[in-house]
């Protein structure tokens, strides 16, 4: 039976270049970012609306993801988990930084590309002989992955009907909430210098997809100020009743917030921790019976020197008197 320990199952130390660092956290935000696009759009058109479908895909495009980076920038995908790792000091503030650009600047890409996939209606065809989703326009298909509140939201014309609407409050409380649980679980699947530990890829989809379950509905499930960045720009050229730049804010603000509250509360539980760990009073206590077993040994060595010099002299004392007879 082959017995797995946690130094077999941790990762090995995220030593590559930071440009080829800042390269992998571009090309696999970019790679997430348009599968969720893509995903969320094409599956909401063909088959409506799933919450459990959408969960499961943002899931696994995240976990993909994540995989890929993992034992190269520790698979962040986020500026709210790269804000957490450098308030933890696991991330460099420079390399975080860095992080963060690449991230926004893949979003935008993998928004540019979405845009490009979206199939066009064809000029000889009776607009209303078409199926559901067959005449949509752009604009139509950007509704499906921005990411908004109040009229904004996914929902808003739904839940209008029944004289219900998701504030501003309640957008930020879910997003929160959610990040929370994501930041929370990427810091606690690293180590404190930001590699990541076993099944770092599987545990952060599996939070993504919680996240998902909670967001979607009010949000658009943003979980990530990258993820509604890229989309924002480009939606921001067609007419929408709400302007999605100018709600991105919050966007930003739920998500840094939660990275804050996590940081916080993972440097003060180090805090209390460490002076009151076993480890610490076992180190403690161990240094001073060492001490303690030194200076017995040290005093028992020069018992015994004294001893040995005293025989000597006693020896010698009786030779000479030998002698002397």
């Amino acid at each position: 039976m082959i017995k797995t320990t946690d130094t077999q199952c941790s990762t090995t130390k995220n030593s590559a270049p930071l440009i080829v660092r800042i390269g992998a956290e571009f090309i696999a935000t970019t790679l997430a970012m348009f599968t969720i696009y893509t995903f969320y759009s094409f599956t909401t058109v063909i088959w409506g609306v799933n919450v459990l479908t959408i969960a499961a895909g943002t899931g696994f495009a995240y976990a993909t993801a994540a995989y890929i980076t993992s034992k190269i920038s520790g698979g962040h995908l986020n500026p709210a988990v790269t804000v957490a790792s450098m308030l933890t000091g696991r991330t460099p503030y420079a390399a975080g930084l860095c992080y963060i650009v690449a991230q926004v600047i893949g979003s935008i890409v993998a928004a540019g590309l979405f845009i490009l996939t979206i199939p066009h209606m064809n000029s000889n065809v009776d607009p209303s002989q078409l199926n559901q989703g067959s005449g949509f326009d752009k604009k139509n298909w950007l509704t499906l992955i921005i990411n908004g509140f109040e009229k904004g939201s996914l929902l808003s014309r739904q839940i209008k009907e029944i004289n219900l609407s998701f504030g501003i409050v309640s957008a930020l409380l879910v997003e929160v909430i959610a990040v929370i649980l994501i930041v929370a679980t990427a810091l606690r699947s690293t180590d404190n210098e930001g590699n990541t530990k076993c099944g770092y890829a599987t545990h952060i989809g599996i939070a993504y997809a919680a996240g998902s379950l909670l967001t979607y509905q009010i949000t658009g499930a943003s979980l990530n100020p990258a993820r509604s960045t890229g989309i924002a720009l480009f939606a921001n050229f067609y007419d929408f009743e709400v302007n999605p730049l100018t709600q991105l804010w919050l966007f930003w603000v739920a998500p840094i917030f939660a990275a804050a509250i996590v940081s916080f509360a993972v440097l003060l539980t180090k805090l209390l921790r460490e002076p009151h760990s076993p480890s610490a009073l076992t180190n403690k206590h161990g240094n001073h019976n060492d001490s303690r077993i030194s200076a017995q040994n040290n005093k028992s060595a020069n018992t015994t020197n004294m001893n040995n010099a005293t025989n000597a002299n006693n020896a010698a004392y009786l030779t000479n008197s030998v002698r002397n007879k």
